[in-house]
């Protein structure tokens, strides 16, 4: 098993063919446009609704708050009281200053690496860590147009090993088009084509799903799987947080109140669109005096 680490999350998931991972709504995030960003907190469950971890986010206030969606920071992942894993990502204003421009190199590049256990420390500098495996952000020269992440176990000497698995999505996605399009990212093994599973940004469903969409980050995935073995059910995982941190959480609400000496307006997001490792907005203000359609 390339993932043996992983046994108790998989002996979890073995019997099922997919799992939702929720991210809670923060009120005082939504109430102030993201002004105060708070720490995040997921909760994966199975189809019958088995709570089965907590992913709770550890970053400063000020890296969180100056560089997010962008910031460095970790998730404990935790049963109970107990924290089995810890997911680690270093980001903008600590070990990648360069994250946010085109994905060049890996000074440039989004990585997210799964340890066994508690790991205190700094992210890029972690204190006496023990990688599992770690996601990975494809190169501009990879994959141009269109998101992808590769899966790469530990080898248990402080790297990793080729990628075990592919993870492809869309070129559009987040904005107005995620309250009617589910937007679905392929799994695949590496070096194959056929999919074995998916992770599904799943749209509203009622109106107060539809109210967190319009107002707020928290969103909501399906993580399926046609035909992988538990212990890789179980490392797919980590990849629906990285989606989350790299691709939606930019997305504070599909429409954001906006200022300026005109008076009060509106900021819609219609879609996101990817270019060599950069999220390009797509979007449309309008405001009391006049209505303005900008492409960022």
């Amino acid at each position: 098993m390339k993932y043996s680490q992983l046994s108790d999350l998989a002996a979890a998931l073995e019997d099922h063919d997919f799992c939702i991972v929720r991210q809670k709504v923060m009120l005082i995030e939504a109430m102030t446009g993201g002004v105060f960003e708070q720490r995040n907190t997921y909760t994966v469950f199975s189809p019958d609704k088995e709570e089965l971890l907590v992913g709770k986010e550890r970053s400063t206030f000020t890296n969180r708050c100056l560089c997010n969606p962008l910031h460095s920071l970790t998730v404990e992942l935790s049963r109970g009281d107990k924290v089995l894993y810890t997911a680690e990502r270093p980001g903008l204003c600590c070990a990648k200053p360069c994250l946010c421009c085109c994905a060049c190199t890996d000074n440039c590049t989004d990585t997210m690496v799964l340890h066994e256990g508690l790991v205190t420390g700094t992210p890029g500098s972690l204190q006496a860590p023990s990688p599992i495996l770690m996601i990975r952000q494809e190169k501009s020269c990879e994959s141009p147009f269109n998101p992808a992440l590769e899966v790469m176990p530990a080898n248990g000497k402080g790297g990793f090993d080729s990628a075990t698995h592919m993870i492809r999505g869309p070129a559009c996605f987040g904005g107005c088009v995620e309250l009617c399009c589910e937007s679905k990212w392929d799994i695949s093994v590496k070096g194959t084509s056929s999919s074995r599973g998916r992770i599904v940004k799943v749209t509203p469903k009622n109106l107060g799903d539809l109210a967190r969409e319009m107002t707020t980050d928290a969103d909501v995935y399906r993580l399926e799987f046609s035909d992988l073995e538990a212990d890789a059910k179980a490392a797919l995982l980590t990849s629906v947080l990285l989606v989350d941190y790299m691709f939606f959480e930019q997305d504070l609400g599909v429409c954001k109140p906006t200022h300026s000496n005109d008076g009060c307006g509106c900021s819609t997001t219609l879609f996101n669109w990817y270019c060599c490792g950069c999220i390009c907005p797509c979007g449309c203000s309008t405001g009391n005096n006049d209505t303005k359609h900008v492409v960022d």
